[in-house]
């Protein structure tokens, strides 16, 4: 695929996630105007950083991939949720993933996707190790039993959640270790500080929203999983033709 292919998709998708951003704005809750103006200008800066990341993974097709899984993740995980945890979602922790709820919080994590973008992988791995390292000596004390029978009341597959990320970085690490440590690292930072909010007021999702970059490039990762069947036929006709009389 060209390069200047795969950068029409993207700027597309940019524009379709101001869009979306624009109609949670209207129709959600937010935290003023100066929210609303700062998610309207990071969402493209968030699916052109999440498509240049995963295109430097696994090619332009992987990077369109992802960058529309960013575009399309918050909504569609509103389907996930059930109970009265389902408004809770849709008020609250939605505008938040978007960055129109607690706007600096969402730009942080923006702007370790940016970082991580530019940050040579080594460097940012080891950050996200030091990182974690951090969080478990001051959030490890968490209830893991507690989250998890909150997951089993709002969610329709607990075991889900807690395979979803570690699945996805065992996709990147296929490709690209580094990245893989370093989004896994942030993640689990988030996750640490979470476990401590009010679960029922969506205060564990609130503190992931810093995580909605790396949150679309582990969900992408999973695709990685799967093994390249074209590639395998190539290299089986290639050795086909190798060993031919």
């Amino acid at each position: 695929m060209k390069s200047n292919v795969r950068t029409r998709a993207v700027a597309a998708l940019a524009l379709v996630e101001v869009a979306v951003v624009g109609s949670i704005a209207t129709h959600e809750p937010n935290s003023g105007t100066g929210a609303v103006v700062l998610a309207l200008l990071l969402a493209p800066l968030a699916v052109w950083v999440v498509g240049g990341i995963a295109t430097a993974v696994a090619g332009p097709r992987f990077g369109i991939a992802a960058a529309a899984v960013y575009v399309a993740l918050p909504i569609a995980a509103r389907g996930y949720f059930y109970g009265a945890f389902a408004p809770v979602y849709r008020h609250d922790v939605l505008p938040a993933l978007v960055g129109l709820r607690a706007p600096w919080w969402f730009a942080l994590g923006v702007g370790v996707a940016v970082a991580v973008r530019v940050v040579p992988g080594r460097l940012a791995a080891a950050s996200a190790l030091v990182a974690v390292v951090v969080a478990l000596v001051v959030d490890g004390s968490a209830n893991w039993t507690a989250l998890f029978g909150n997951f089993h009341e709002s969610t329709w597959s607990p075991t889900l959640l807690c395979v979803l990320g570690p699945a996805g970085a065992i996709g990147l690490a296929k490709r690209a270790p580094a990245l893989a440590a370093t989004l896994g690292g942030w993640l689990a930072v988030l996750v640490l500080r979470g476990v401590h909010a009010p679960y029922g007021t969506g205060g564990f999702w609130l503190s992931l929203s810093a995580a909605a970059p790396a949150a679309a490039l582990l969900v992408s990762g999973l695709g990685l999983l799967v093994p390249d069947l074209r590639a395998a036929g190539r290299r089986v006709r290639a050795e086909d033709r190798a060993v031919a009389p």
